[in-house]
This record gives structure tokens, C-alpha cells and sequence, in this order.
């Protein structure tokens, strides 16, 4: 009879330890979200109906998506527990919010340390780029998976024009808030418009003599009506994407797949990906992402 109750008592003690610990990691993963879904607490049912919650607490894994009023704007909170041999966790979390233009991957670790030695732009290009850029140009976008442990990371580029306050070539996060933002997207409009490709080539060397009428008068109309005060600057800003464009085809592998180490608690490379499609220049700024001040 001892022996069952003695029995009985182990059972119920485990099984209080597991709740307690699903308890305190769906506590954990709900509060690293709150700064998306604090944007949604206070609407009414209506308001909510763009809210989406992916709540896999239970496993590790919580998602909060959506748009709220009034400017529309999107924000996005994803965490994900990894656990360790020792059955401890470290979490990765991103956050995106469209109308402060932030993006960011963080963990409760030092994010360094959970990843592979000098993890970073490198991994994807042996290029040597830092010198040749006035400000990061691309951001280290993190997939955190749903199931399983396999994250995918991808170098994306920072939409034009942001200009990160940060000496290095890439990020882990960014934000407005940290840089110093210029609209630059007259630049798209200009190469929209423009007949011959080599007329880019010509307004970053300065032989503005080279260039047809027909793609001079969108330029100096552009000059006087948007965002550049002479030809001088826009050639200036040019050249900066033109290296930015030099760096994007200097990248390797489109993306890297990290495993998860439970033994040393940390990410190892898995995966390498293939080189992404080589692009033209023209083409590179018509489908780049530009900042625009939004609300």
C-alpha cells in the first residue's frame, strides 16, 4: 500500500512540473509578443478581424500578425522556444512593424553567441564590401519554423533611402527611429521612364552630354520637382545602389539553412542555398523596397 501511494505522489509531482513548465513558457512566448499585439488589445471585435494568431504555445512556437487602424499599419511578432539537452530555452524572436520601418531578429541570449563563429553577410559572400558602403544595405531575415528546429536565414536587402546609423555592411535589426530616412524613390520613377539603360551609367560617371533628350528632360524635370536639388546629388546616390547592387551580386548562396546543436545549445550550418538569378542594374532599382514616411 506504501509502495502504491509513494507511486501515486511521483505521478502527480511530475505531471505538476509539466503544467508548470507549459504554464510558464506560454507566460514567456505571450509577453516577448506583446509589442505587436498591444496594437490590438483595446479594438473591438470589427477591428480585429485583420488580427492572426498562430498560438502553438504548448510546442514552442507563437505568431501574431496583422493590420490595425488607423493608417493600416502591419506588425508582426514570431517567437519560437528552442530546447537544450539540459531542457533548457533559448528563444529567437522577430518583430516587424511597417509604419516605424523595423524589422528585427533577437534572442535571450546574445544572438552571437547561439550562432555559427562570425556568422553574418560573409557567410553568404567572401566579398569585402564594408568599405565600399556609406551605410548597411542588408538585413539577416530569420524564418523561425512552426515545427521542427530548421531556421532559414536570408539576406534581404534594407529598403533605400533608410540609411541605417551603423558602420557594417549588414544588420539584425533596423529601424527609422536609428537611421537618418531621405525618400530617394524618385530614382524608380526616373528609371521607369528612361529609354536606354546606359543613361544610368552616364548620371553616376557625370557625362551628362551622352544622354538622349528624351531621358535628360525626365531627369531635370525630376530633379526640380522631387527629392534632388541638382544632377550632382542624384549621381551621388546612384553610385552609392550602384555598389549596393555590386555587393548584391557578390552573394553566393540566396539563403542558409541552421540546424539546432541541443548538446551545445547553439545553431550550426546546415544548408547552403544556390546563387540567386543574376539581374540587370535597372532592374535591381525597379524592384527594390523604398522608404517613404508613412502616417
Amino acid at each position: 500500500m506504501k509502495k502504491i501511494v509513494i507511486t501515486l505522489l511521483a505521478i502527480l509531482l511530475t505531471n505538476t512540473i509539466y503544467s508548470q513548465t507549459k504554464i510558464d513558457l506560454n507566460k514567456v512566448l505571450w509577453q516577448k509578443v506583446k509589442s505587436c499585439y498591444s496594437n490590438f488589445q483595446d479594438l473591438n471585435k470589427e477591428e480585429k478581424k485583420n488580427l492572426d494568431i498562430i498560438d502553438d504555445a504548448k510546442n514552442g512556437y507563437l505568431e501574431i500578425c496583422g493590420t490595425y487602424p488607423t493608417c493600416g499599419c502591419y506588425c508582426s511578432a514570431i517567437v519560437a522556444a528552442y530546447k537544450d539537452s539540459n531542457k533548457n530555452y533559448t528563444f529567437l524572436q522577430t518583430n516587424e512593424e511597417t509604419c516605424n520601418w523595423t524589422k528585427s531578429v533577437s534572442s535571450n541570449q546574445e544572438i552571437s553567441s547561439i550562432l555559427p563563429d562570425n556568422f553574418g553577410f560573409n557567410s553568404f559572400s567572401s566579398a569585402q564590401i564594408i568599405p565600399f558602403l556609406k551605410s548597411p544595405a542588408f538585413y539577416l531575415n530569420f524564418t523561425i519554423p512552426r515545427e521542427g528546429t530548421d531556421t532559414k536565414v536570408t539576406p534581404e536587402l534594407i529598403p533605400f533611402g533608410l540609411n541605417v546609423d551603423k558602420k557594417s555592411a549588414w544588420v539584425f535589426n533596423y529601424d527609422q527611429n536609428n537611421a537618418n530616412p531621405k525618400s530617394i524613390s524618385t530614382i524608380k520613377e526616373i528609371v521607369n521612364s528612361i529609354k536606354n539603360d546606359e543613361t544610368l551609367d552616364h548620371l553616376i560617371l557625370g557625362t551628362l552630354d551622352s544622354i538622349n533628350a528624351h531621358d535628360l528632360k525626365i531627369i531635370k524635370t525630376s530633379i526640380t520637382n522631387k527629392s534632388f536639388s541638382n544632377t550632382k546629388e542624384l549621381s551621388s546616390t546612384l553610385e552609392e545602389l550602384k555598389n549596393i547592387y555590386q555587393s548584391y551580386l557578390s552573394i553566393k548562396h540566396s539563403y542558409i539553412i541552421l540546424g539546432w546543436d541541443k548538446e551545445k545549445a547553439a545553431f550550426y550550418i546546415k544548408e547552403k542555398g544556390d546563387k540567386p538569378k543574376t539581374i540587370t542594374f535597372k532592374n535591381f532599382l525597379l524592384h527594390a523596397n523604398y522608404w517613404e514616411p508613412i502616417c
